[in-house]
């Protein structure tokens, strides 16, 4: 955005206001100041590092920020989730200002294309965003949560009645999923994070996920709604063409794994339920509000989405493979109701 959508004239006055925030907020001196390299749509970002080493980010926006849904995310997931709050100082003509610890690394998509990175990390990174979505499950009681007839419900219809060409050919499937939407409460609520992307995941070098941004568009949705982000992230959109990156298959099943083991047990029980959470959540995150025609390239790859990336119903990549150690003391030993706290340990969890 351009610095006068904030009240600002130019880049020089947007690092200045910027480091006035910090001082003003920190009590301390500011060392240097720098643009953030990828700017957002209602906000300008700096990076401040303070004398004293410690760093920061300010964002001077137009708009305000949710900050108690980064909060929340927070409150689950510590520190992956910086908070941003709100400073107020006097004289500034910027609309919002905020402050939040800065996460260390990049986001995911600077870091993949700066840097030729190895399969391993890739499908690492998938088994921690697959546990963050695991661990945002289950915090909250199914009956608080309204949102399938508020927006989910709403949202279907809307698409149904939706005088747009680009949606006319998944009528069908979008009226099936209508029919089955009364089957999502039975899945526990998940605070969802709704924008999982490559520019809102931070990550460090050996590909640990150092922070998840944006949390501005997060709702207490049944579990698994944002679980069709895994395509977002195992292949490639090219133009409204969509390929599978070369190590996919493992990143999906890290990605499951992980999920799977963070979330509640009592999940396992209804994987259907889950699929239909994540097909859900790939028509509303293609065709959004029906407030314009959908991206075409999202529109394109909506089928090859949906096809490819599934919920396993073989949770089999749960199971660690069981020790050798074991399975000879279990033939030697079939009468014996305990193990020897040697084998205890190599029990798989």
């Amino acid at each position: 955005m351009h610095p006068s959508e904030i009240g600002l004239k130019t880049k020089a006055s947007v690092l200045k206001e910027a480091k006035a925030i910090a001082t003003h907020y920190l009590g301390r001196e500011v060392a240097s100041v720098t643009e953030c390299a990828l700017q957002g749509v209602f906000s300008r970002t700096i990076d401040v590092a303070m004398k004293d080493g410690t760093k920061y980010v300010v964002q001077l926006r137009s708009e305000s920020v949710h900050e108690e849904n980064a909060q929340q995310a927070h409150d689950i997931l510590g520190n992956l989730v910086p908070v941003p709050i709100r400073v107020v100082r006097e004289g500034s003509p910027v609309p919002y200002s905020y402050i939040m610890p800065r996460i260390p690394g990049l986001t995911y998509y600077t870091a993949t294309n700066r840097t030729l990175w190895p399969d391993e990390n890739h499908v690492k990174l998938a088994g921690q965003i697959g546990d963050m979505i695991g661990k945002c499950c289950g915090h909250r009681r199914n009956t608080e949560c309204d949102v399938i007839d508020t927006l989910i419900v709403p949202r279907l219809q809307l698409y149904m009645n939706w005088d747009e060409p680009k949606v006319a050919p998944f009528k069908e499937l979008i009226g099936s999923l209508l029919e089955r939407v009364d089957d999502l409460r039975r899945l526990p609520t998940c605070w969802t994070h709704w924008d999982i992307n490559s520019v809102n995941i931070m990550v460090t070098d050996d590909g640990n996920v150092s922070g998840i941004l944006d949390w501005e568009e997060a709702y207490w949705m049944p579990f698994g709604m944002n679980a069709c982000r895994l395509s977002d992230l195992a292949a490639y959109n090219r133009r409204g063409v969509l390929t599978k990156k070369p190590y996919s298959d493992d990143m999906e099943t890290a990605f499951w794994k992980s999920l799977f083991q963070a979330a509640p047990k009592a999940v396992r029980a209804y994987l259907e339920e889950i699929q239909l959470a994540m097909d859900i959540g790939l028509i509303i995150t293609t065709f959004f509000d029906a407030s314009s025609p959908p991206h075409p390239a999202h529109v394109s790859t909506l089928n090859d989405s949906m096809t490819w990336y599934r919920v396993p119903l073989d949770l089999s990549i749960l199971v660690s493979p069981v020790p050798l150690e074991l399975l000879i003391y279990s033939v030697q030993n079939l009468d014996n109701d305990h193990y020897p706290p040697h084998v205890l340990q190599k029990l798989p969890t």
